[in-house]
């Protein structure tokens, strides 16, 4: 027998992870007060059938304990619901019997009382599969509920369950199972099976298992066919197609020195052994995390980067689930990470070099940059893009967003920039403050390209002093921010109010939820 049959929970005390859902239950049984419907939500294998099952039985129980709610699991109930063979405890597969007219046909039998127990209880598994009309007549029986009936559905995706079907219903979302419980649980299975292994091997199982206990014991199933009962970290991964932790720092290593040779040559390598990259995705998340983290304890705010390239591989990982292309969709987050760096490097490169450049930071001394002076530059400003006739024009905290909107600045220069306060601009000198996070990364370069992009626009050739703050405010990155808030609100006052929703209502008797038109800002 599998795994996940031989040690499905019996009883309440022997479910893992979900004690919230458990006390629950517990407590409605021990006081008697039913409802007539009840969702049970989460990822698969987290239990969900499980405790409908374990819910149903004590629903049914001739003797169940009434201090813990535990059924007795030796009366008849008990016996045949553990059987899968109870007449009152009609199990649905929501996924194969979608249509309005397998619905109709099983709440014909709604009005009949139990013949068996107490309750006759209807199990919906994958409740969401089932179509709108399904929903509509299932919904007609919740509003007006035989006493002797209880709805308990099962379901991976909450948000596809009509409201209407919600509301008349108490909702249990289980949780991911934390991967110390999933080992020791291995661990107890194991020892009871004789089965060998080391710590490295299970850790490993928990891993993949991603906190869902069913697939836990799927894959010990797997490893213990697999390693003929012995079982070891270096076989389960060959079984899996994981790689050694190693090769996450080594892959990153190479992407943080933009070492272009290195990282297509590991991509390769991860092809030609057929990676587990659903594995990759989580170990480069879970690396990327880390570094973000310790950087941050540390006081070392140089993560602009990392961010960024944790941004790319979460949305890689989403791509990946929508398309079924993991591998090419890793491969892409790789290579945004190194196209990023790319265009870091070479923006600014294309930029002649400023005479003078000074930098301030709060918890930093301040260092005086020299450059070579003017007639060593080799690189002449293009005297066409600045008009000498005119006075030279002055830079104000007033103008400075209307200016900012105007430079010719990209990437990370852009990107900093935009996120910096300009306090004061005193003779030759402008002053700006920001978070740790962007002026303290702020380099010579990034400097050079903003005094550059303001000399083209015939504003004078300024010094630059930057400081670190707790709060920046008044920025073009804030600014712009509140702007398209304002327009989103007057978009969605014009939705609301359009001809499109009133013809809606009017011809087809269907209405919009306003509370629930959202905008969704789709990642590049």
């Amino acid at each position: 027998m599998a795994l996940a049959n031989k040690y499905r929970p019996k009883s309440f005390s022997e479910v893992i992870g979900q004690d919230n859902a458990v006390t629950a239950l517990r407590n409605i049984i021990k006081n008697k007060n039913f409802h007539n419907g009840y969702i049970f939500s989460g990822t698969r294998g987290v239990g969900k059938t499980t405790l409908g099952r374990l819910f149903a039985k004590a629903l049914n129980c001739s003797n169940y304990d009434e201090e813990s709610g535990n059924p007795c699991g030796v009366c008849s109930n008990c016996v045949e619901i553990q059987k899968n063979s109870h007449l009152d405890l009609i199990e649905i597969d929501a996924a194969s019997r979608t249509g309005v007219d397998d619905m109709r046909e099983l709440l014909d039998s709604v009005q009949y009382r139990p013949s068996q127990g107490k309750y006759k209880v209807y199990l919906i598994d994958e409740v969401h599969m089932l179509s709108m009309q399904s929903f509509n007549a299932l919904l007609k029986t919740l509003e007006e509920p035989p006493s002797h009936v209880i709805f308990i559905m099962a379901t991976t995706e909450t948000h596809k369950i009509p409201k209407t079907i919600v509301s008349r219903c108490l909702q249990f979302n289980l949780k991911l199972v934390t991967d110390e419980l999933i080992k020791s649980n291995i661990n107890k299975i194991f020892k009871e099976e004789d089965v060998t292994s080391d710590d490295k091997s299970i850790e490993l199982l928990v891993e993949l298992a991603k906190g869902s206990v069913r697939d836990s014991l799927t894959l010990s199933d797997q490893a213990i066919s697999h390693c003929d009962g012995n079982l070891t970290e270096e076989l389960i991964s060959q079984l899996h197609g994981v790689l050694d932790l190693s090769s996450t720092t080594k892959l990153f290593e190479a992407v943080f020195d933009n070492d272009v040779s290195s990282v297509v040559e590991e991509l390769k390598r991860y092809q030609s052994l057929d990676v587990n990259y659903e594995i990759l995705f989580d170990r480069s998340l879970s690396f990327l995390h880390e570094k973000i983290v310790h950087s941050t304890l540390s006081e070392d705010h140089s993560t602009q980067d990392l961010h960024l390239y944790y941004q790319f591989f979460s949305n890689g990982l989403v791509d990946a689930k929508h398309t079924g292309k993991t591998r090419d969709c890793f491969d892409i987050s790789v290579l945004r990470c190194l196209t990023f760096s790319d265009e870091a490097k070479s923006s600014s490169k294309k930029k002649p070099k400023l005479k003078e450049v000074k930098i301030t930071k709060s918890e930093v001394n301040s260092e005086e940059i020299n450059t070579p002076k003017k007639e060593e530059i080799t690189e002449p400003i293009n005297e066409e893009k600045i008009d000498t006739s005119h006075a030279e024009k002055k830079l104000t905290p007033n103008n400075w967003l209307e200016v900012f909107d105007k430079t010719d600045l990209i990437g990370p220069s852009r990107a900093f920039f935009s996120n910096l306060q300009l306090q004061k601009v005193e003779k030759d000198t402008i002053y700006f403050e920001g978070t740790e996070m962007f002026a303290d990364r702020i380099n010579k370069e990034n400097i050079q390209n903003l005094i550059d992009s303001l000399k083209r626009l015939d504003f004078p050739e300024y010094k630059v002093e930057i400081k670190s703050t707790e709060k920046a405010k008044n920025t073009p990155s804030s600014k712009w921010e509140q702007q398209r808030k304002k327009d989103i609100e007057k978009f969605k006052k014009e939705i609301i109010n359009s001809d499109l929703l009133a013809n809606l209502k009017n011809n087809f008797g269907e209405d919009v939820d306003k509370d629930r038109i959202t905008v969704i800002d789709h990642e590049e």
